[in-house]
């Protein structure tokens, strides 16, 4: 009889939700603080603009980077430079690579996607969800297999 309360003790505990410490509920409080939380005093559409914007440059400046290195990887073959002319064009790679993302695809997405630009983009987005959304669901009726 006693193992068998024991046994129920134990599978208790072990469904039972465990409430956070004092530290963990602070450290979560502190989190949402502005000074913590750089995104805490933006609406949502500018958070939302700025994730957008951020991924945009990240991709531009892979992409920037992905052709110089190649660029580079094709003029070390076709001329059969040594091992040191080779790091110095990996060198001159690199700089003219951080140098076109700092000033042709930095500005180039800061002009196209501007607050207003994504603002109406996202509404027109959300539009065209909702009459995609209209359409598939006709459809659906329309030529829906017979339960």
């Amino acid at each position: 009889m006693a193992s068998r309360h024991r046994r129920k003790a134990s599978s208790y505990r072990r469904y039972t939700y465990r409430q956070p410490s004092l530290w963990d509920r602070l450290k979560f409080r502190l989190s949402l603080l502005p000074p913590f939380n750089p995104f805490s005093e933006f609406p949502m559409p500018t958070r939302r603009n700025v994730l957008i914007r951020s991924v945009a440059v990240l991709c531009g400046d892979v992409a920037a980077a992905m052709a110089l290195a190649s660029a580079c990887a094709w003029l070390i073959e076709a001329a059969a430079l040594g091992l040191f002319l080779s790091f110095l064009v990996w060198l001159l790679g690199a700089l003219m690579a951080l140098a076109l993302s700092q000033y042709l695809v930095h500005p180039a997405v800061n002009a196209l996607l501007c607050e207003r630009k994504l603002d109406r983009s996202m509404e027109v987005l959300s539009a065209l969800a909702q009459v995609g959304t209209l359409a598939g669901r006709q459809l659906w009726g329309r030529f829906r297999p017979a339960v």
